[in-house]
């Protein structure tokens, strides 16, 4: 990516952080978040294909000639192949990653919960007798 498209792309993404929609469509939103579920560069391709959309309506612009690299129109086959793209889509599981001593604890009382409260409730009960 060049600096011009970079300086193109951080205002985009700017902007984009600062918008709120007027209207909020829950079908539209579920069948988009559906499809980046299956499309692991969905949001890549999307930002990408603004920003060639935006400099193709404004021709006169220099952000319009500083797009060599990560938004070149050659950079991305929007309308398809004829045989599936060969590409490495990443694992969607995260790394297995180790539990501390501290957090094995709280899940061992979380599912032991019931027993703990018991006891708990019973000392509590025998002390009281006892005095």
């Amino acid at each position: 990516m060049t600096g011009s498209e970079r300086d193109v792309l951080m205002k985009f993404l700017r902007e984009l952080l600062q918008t709120h929609p007027r209207v909020y469509d829950d079908m539209a939103a579920k069948l988009i978040a559906e499809s980046v579920s299956h499309q692991p560069y969905t949001t890549y391709l999307l930002v990408q294909r603004v920003l060639m959309l935006e400099a193709a309506l404004k021709p006169n612009s220099s952000e319009g000639e500083a797009f060599t690299e990560f938004l070149s129109p050659h950079a991305t086959d929007w309308a398809g192949r004829e045989s599936p793209a060969e590409m490495d889509v990443p694992d969607r599981a995260p790394p297995a990653r180790r539990l501390s001593l501290v957090e094995l604890g709280l899940k061992a009382m979380e599912r032991n919960s019931k027993i703990i409260w018991t006891v708990i409730f019973a000392a509590f009960a025998i002390v009281l007798l006892i005095q």
